[in-house]
């Protein structure tokens, strides 16, 4: 099994990229905790790996955090830009990827958003 969500960053960082909401988002595949926010960013981290209940010889569900940060250390800033970003996001992924709702987080000293999402992927 290769690496989701950095096949899941390259997907995001091509098809947001024509997405006149979503080009200045950064994405970004990684584990480790974003020190510096310099302008808004999209992190995928890997959260778990379960049974595929539909194929469960063949395939596995594989969850993955995507966190939506802005960079505003000014709440009602990053609010308002949030709203945007997160509208548009859900709007991209209703129809490619299972997901579930997404829900406003700190992130360090920032405000973002955590969208879970569910990868079914194949065991080789």
């Amino acid at each position: 099994m290769t690496s989701i969500p950095k096949s899941l960053e390259a997907i995001l960082a091509a098809d947001w990229k024509a997405d006149a909401d979503l080009a200045s988002l950064r994405v970004i595949a990684t584990e480790r905790s974003l020190d510096r926010i310099g302008g808004p960013t999209a992190q995928l981290r890997q959260t778990g790996i379960g049974r595929c209940p539909e194929a469960p010889l063949s395939h596995r569900n594989v969850r993955v955090l995507l966190t939506i940060i802005s960079p505003h250390e000014d709440m009602d800033k990053a609010g308002t830009q949030l709203e945007g970003f997160v509208t548009a996001a859900l709007d991209y992924l209703d129809t490619r990827f299972q997901h579930e709702d997404a829900t406003q987080v700190a992130y360090n000293d920032r405000l973002a958003y955590d969208i879970p999402l569910i990868i079914t992927a194949s065991k080789e």
